[in-house]
């Protein structure tokens, strides 16, 4: 499809969300230079090879340093997806972007490190997870979506250093970064968990909501 031109329609819809005051050349860096695979740090991939063909190594994420965090972003298109039976249709997506604590040597880990959910760092990532959370909500607000099916963004392997320590576990986290951002929406957008994609979406009732649904899809901060 891509190839013969028949996403132009869809690249047209990319809507790239970002802090107020974030530069917008770094903004479009981290929109632009991602990583093809990053787990834990481990860079799964020909950095020759993306250097070569894209100009660049290593994700912009990498340019977070001595205290200071790129920008969080997050990136939504309406999307052309396909069944195994080769039924086609389009779905809106958000990729957000949460924080990764997989690894020691990931910058948000060496940001927030150690983390106690009485710290200014436990503060800040719990107001930075709502600027995360509201880049979704404004989105489906924007398009006028009725629902959002919605991902653990952070969660799972990513959040594996959390609840180190007492109150600092993902699900707290998830809960009170969300909770506001939720209830200031709750009255145009009703909230579900997110199904198995791309099974739901060709299932009676993905036929029946699709149209007025955000999908939420996790993305990590290098990738």
């Amino acid at each position: 499809m891509l190839e013969a031109g028949d996403l132009e329609a869809n690249a047209g819809t990319v809507v790239v969300y970002h802090p107020a005051d974030a530069p917008l050349e770094t903004v479009e860096r981290l929109a632009r230079e991602r990583e093809p695979v990053n787990i834990a740090m481990r860079r799964l991939y020909d950095e020759g090879k993306l250097l070569e063909l894209f100009g660049y190594s290593r994700g912009a994420y990498a340019g977070s340093q001595n205290g200071n965090l790129m920008p969080n972003i997050a990136i939504y298109c309406n999307t052309p997806i396909q069944a195994q039976t080769g039924q086609l249709t389009s779905v809106h997506v958000i990729n957000a972007i949460g924080y990764a604590f997989d690894s020691e040597e990931q910058p948000d880990y060496q940001h927030f490190f150690p983390l106690t959910s009485k710290s200014d760092r436990w503060a800040e990532l719990v107001s930075r997870m709502q600027k995360m959370w509201r880049y979704i909500f404004e989105c489906a607000r924007r398009n006028s979506l009725k629902y959002v099916y919605l991902a653990d963004v952070g969660g799972g392997a990513f959040s594996s250093a959390l609840g180190q320590a007492s109150g600092t576990s993902y699900a707290r986290l998830k809960e009170i970064s969300l909770s506001a951002v939720q209830e200031e929406y709750a009255q145009e957008i009703e909230v579900r968990r997110l199904p198995r994609i791309p099974g739901w979406i060709f299932s009676p009732e993905g036929q029946e909501r699709v149209a007025d649904s955000l999908l939420v899809n996790a993305w990590r901060s290098e990738e």
